[in-house]
């Protein structure tokens, strides 16, 4: 539901967006896929994180994020243009980089042992129903039907971030034996304060990257909720049912109870320090 929204909201502008600005576009990509999945794992080294739980931090960072990004962005007059071409091509691409990057980690980590690496085709497959196939098909619906498609973009928005926050219950109070995870108290005081300075990090680091290389503010706030905002259902379908390591989706559970809040707080930031009237 979530990648059908992204979907239904695509518009010829959203391409001619990234045709006009491949510079921004290629790198908040870059930024996005490459250099924050990587900074966010070596944090959680300098804090000391068990191996297990630094392979899925890896795993939620290199999931990129869908339409909540694109919300907050909306919301506080970010680039719209440009977090919906960022939130479509990542999702193109993670087909290919997560079962790659993810069998990477895996040998890095645990060598041949622990886990079962993720078969590529297979993983390309199931990635490609939950991502690309809807986003198409919305794309389609919206060829055909374009009125309708802006009230069901509308609606399923806010309906899947309902329904993820149920997903998110399930797997984080259930027992395993009815889709839980059993996150301890300790595993939550744990993970938390790493997390959170991870997802600063992402915010932060997002921004202060594209003002360095020269992209306005508007963009510049956009790539850092883009950055920091993960796809947190796909690191459940890649941890818990792929992989079929409950211990591995954990990292991204408690990362979904605030990511959304501080990208919100981080806006709000921004548009008080740097908005008066129009961007700079």
């Amino acid at each position: 539901m979530i990648m059908l929204s992204v979907g239904l909201s695509l518009t010829t502008k959203d391409f001619q967006y990234i045709i006009q600005n491949p510079r921004i576009t290629i790198g908040g990509l870059f930024l996005k896929m490459f250099c924050f999945p990587f900074i966010g794992v070596a944090i959680a080294n300098l804090f000391g994180l068990s191996i297990t739980f630094q392979l899925g931090i890896f795993i939620l960072l290199i999931c990129p994020g869908g339409t909540t990004s694109n919300l907050i962005t909306y919301w506080f007059s970010g680039n719209k243009a440009l977090t919906i071409a960022l939130t479509t091509i990542a999702s193109f691409i993670a087909v290919v980089t997560i079962p790659i990057l993810t069998n990477w980690a895996h040998t890095f980590y645990f060598g041949d042992s622990a886990i079962v690496k993720l078969p590529v085709m297979e993983t390309i497959a199931n990635i490609f129903i939950v991502m690309i196939l809807p986003v198409l098909t919305g794309m389609l619906f919206r060829w055909r039907y374009e009125r309708p498609s802006d009230i069901a973009e509308r609606v399923l928005k806010y309906v899947s971030v309902v329904l993820l926050g149920v997903v998110y219950a399930i797997k984080f109070f259930a027992s395993k034996e009815n889709g839980g995870t059993e996150i301890s108290k300790e595993e939550l005081f744990t993970l938390l304060p790493v997390l959170l300075v991870i997802n600063i990090v992402g915010l932060v680091f997002g921004f202060l990257a594209s003002k360095f290389f020269k992209m306005n503010t508007q963009d510049s706030m956009t790539i850092g909720i883009e950055v920091s905002l993960e796809n947190v259902s796909l690191a459940i379908v890649v941890g818990s049912v792929l992989l079929h390591n409950e211990d591995l989706v954990k990292p991204g559970l408690i990362y979904a109870m605030f990511s959304f809040w501080t990208a919100m707080g981080f806006a709000v930031i921004v548009k008080k320090l740097f908005f008066r009237k129009k961007w700079a």
